[in-house]
């Protein structure tokens, strides 16, 4: 290499390194010595603009990553006082858009401040296979060999799944020797120095397990969907540099609204919003080639456009598989809410976790701490464990513990293997509105659903998916398995499942926050014997949906029947109102203007609108009555129906003729259901 080859040399470094250029003078030498040629990294990867405070609703890893990066290199005098070293690996695993690419960057970018520089070397899990054999091996090894030169550096593996997985007899000799190198270098970071490793993936169980223990990857952190605390810091974030900025009450309402939703679902949805906000001031420039001359401060973002963007956003999470928890419905609401409360106020005293999960002032890091520690801080002096010199003030100590594992209940909650069945008959709604919307409620705890789809679609044994998620709710406790339909689903599954559901079930420990939340359409005197003995009755562990009473229907129907159907046809012209701008190099060849027209415009406002008020109350109190047996599904089908008229009559100004077809339909509709 000559010396004009050097500073190409040197841009490559700076593309994957958090280094200045004046710092990587001496630095091309060890490069050259151990013929690296890294330019396969992307450049575009490494983004100095990251930092721990752009990073939302994961305080707690950030914390644990302090711990491992941060505080050795600056309190390197507490891990010499104890001769420990800190943890040299970590894995990162979670639903995809979580923020673990996230957060790797933002600790390079932190840890790289001032005098102190830390190198970070950013690899895709495919980017060190080849076709060639023994060339993937010895990739890892010169990256690990460049790790070193340039300590203290951190290597992350994006994607590890696709570099070290499973290791079995149907897989080929090469791609195992690729995983046996992998373990091998990381076992040979406690003599290389200050270098870590962090690998990320969405498929945990794709992971060889030999790179899951202490001394390779020392820790894992899941990065779970946000709750809606997470999501409005997510939120706060990324609107923070917007002029002016939302109100704190519109983005909790964002937040709650936006249930599944990852890190990367609200980055996307604000950028979304920006973007209709443009398209509704200036749709001109949609039409034209040329640039316009626009002014930037007039774009607003409003409301409506965040509820256009979330319309055209499909979260991540919901393009695999649905999530189970989900929202009352604005519509469903009136129906439901009292029941909901009901259930949520019975399912605190079989599983008093949920408590700490309904309150809205909790911090979601401090309820993590309280339910998943055992031992909890008191005012007792704990006792000495060093050897002390006797004195003859001291008094014989009686033999005593000194590692106390029971719970407190006075700090903390205790539940024995709690279970909540929701039964109603079919059509009340507990399987596709009220779980849902309890699953909703408590979306600080992971949920692991059991639901026929999840167990047969797979491409794993429906008994090897059962396993793993339960021990993954056994590990992530407080955790709830949710099982919709559970008669459907002891029938349809065998008898193999049958036995693995409930070993597993059983194998959980008594005092485990690991919740059973299942729906039945079939009462539990008629559920098969193993059922009832998962739920006893007279634990409060069953609770039976009642119908809807006639206040709840009456509020079900009143801002349709009242409202809507009153209200007058919508202005047609109100679309076209706005006024065509252009640049100034322009106005001399086209002068574009589109004003309504004042002749309609007072016409419309001086036709009147037809309404009997009073036909209308009495049309409520007649379907508030007529519905008084209905379940869920029929009052919903026969909302449906009302909507259905109205939309046709929605140019009318004389209301009678809806009224009157209405109260047709509602009469059809009962006369059907008998």
């Amino acid at each position: 290499m000559g010396k004009s080859q050097i500073p190409s040399v040197l841009g490559e470094l700076l593309f994957f390194l958090n280094f200045r250029k004046d710092e990587l003078k001496g630095i091309h030498k060890d490069r050259m010595k151990i013929g690296a040629t890294l330019a396969d990294v992307d450049p575009m990867q490494i983004d100095c603009s990251v930092r721990f405070d752009g990073v939302g609703g994961l305080s707690d890893h950030i914390s644990a990553l302090k711990e491992m990066v941060v505080f050795p290199l600056l309190y390197p005098e507490v891990f010499e006082r104890f001769k420990i070293q800190p943890p040299r690996g970590c894995l990162f695993y979670g639903p995809p858009g979580t923020g673990k690419t996230l957060v790797a960057r933002a600790l390079a970018n932190e840890c790289s401040q001032g005098e102190r520089r830390i190198a970070f070397f950013m690899r895709k899990g495919a980017d060190c296979l080849s076709k060639w054999a023994g060339e993937s091996e010895r990739q890892l090894r010169l990256l690990f060999d460049q790790a070193y030169q340039m300590r203290p550096s951190i290597i992350f593996f994006d994607e590890i799944d696709g570099l070290a997985p499973v290791r079995s007899s149907e897989q080929d000799q090469i791609h195992s020797s690729i995983v046996s190198t992998l373990l091998a270098l990381m076992d040979g970071l406690d003599s290389r120095g200050e270098i870590v490793v962090i690998g990320a993936t969405n498929r945990l169980d794709s992971i060889d397990p030999a790179l899951r223990r202490p001394g390779r990857f020392d820790r894992e952190f899941l990065f779970s969907l946000p709750n809606q605390e997470a999501r409005k810091e997510i939120f706060k974030i990324h609107t923070r540099d917007w002029t002016p900025k939302p109100l704190d009450m519109f983005l909790e309402e964002l937040a709650e609204k936006c249930v599944g939703y990852c890190g990367a679902d609200i980055k996307s949805l604000c950028a979304e919003a920006a973007l209709c906000a443009l398209r509704r001031r200036y749709p001109q420039i949609y039409k034209s080639s040329e640039k316009l001359q626009i002014d930037v401060a007039s774009i607003r973002i409003t409301a409506k456009d965040f509820a256009m963007a979330m319309q055209k956003t499909v979260p991540a999470s919901q393009r695999a598989v649905a999530s189970p928890g989900r929202a009352l419905s604005s519509v469903s609401k009136p129906l439901l809410e009292n029941t909901l409360a009901s259930i949520l106020q019975a399912l605190q005293r079989v599983f008093p976790h949920a408590e700490f999960a309904l309150q809205k002032d909790q911090q979601p890091d401090s309820v993590n701490h309280v339910l998943r520690n055992d031992t909890v801080d008191s005012d007792e002096e704990s006792p000495s464990i060093f050897e002390e010199k006797p004195t003859h003030k001291m008094p014989s100590r009686e033999k005593e513990k000194f590692l106390r594992f029971s719970r407190n209940a006075y700090y903390q909650p205790t539940s024995c293997r709690p279970r909540f069945l929701l039964v109603g008959e079919p059509g009340y709604g507990q399987a596709s509105h009220l779980a849902p919307a309890v699953i909703h409620a408590l979306e600080k705890f992971p949920v692991y659903a059991l639901d026929l789809p999840v167990l047969f679609v797979t491409a794993t044994s429906p008994e090897e998916t059962c396993a793993q998620l339960m021990r993954e709710a056994q590990r992530t406790a407080p955790s709830i398995i949710y099982i919709p339909h559970i008669h459907l689903w002891w029938e349809a599954v065998g008898a193999t499942l049958k036995a693995t559901f409930t070993t597993l079930l059983h194998n959980i420990p008594a005092f485990a926050p690991v919740l059973l939340l299942a729906t039945s359409d079939v009462c539990h005197a008629d559920l098969p014997t193993e059922i009832k003995e998962l739920f006893m009755d007279d634990y409060e562990e069953v609770f039976q949906i009642q119908l809807p009473n006639e206040e709840e229907r009456r509020m079900f129907f009143e801002d349709l029947i009242i409202n809507q159907a009153a209200k007058p046809p919508a202005s047609k012209n109100s679309a076209d109102s706005w006024v065509h701008r252009m640049t100034r190099g322009r106005h001399s060849q086209v002068e574009e203007q589109q004003v309504m027209c004042v002749d309609k415009a007072v016409e419309m406002l001086t036709q009147p609108v037809i309404v009997d008020y009073y036909e209308l109350k009495q049309l409520l109190r007649y379907v508030t009555a007529v519905t008084k047996k209905y379940d869920i599904f029929r009052m919903e089908r026969l909302y449906a129906v009302l909507c259905r008229c109205i939309y046709q009559h929605r140019e009318d100004y004389d209301k009678t003729a809806l009224v009157k077809e209405m109260k047709k339909e509602i009469a059809a509709f009962s006369y059907a259901q008998c």
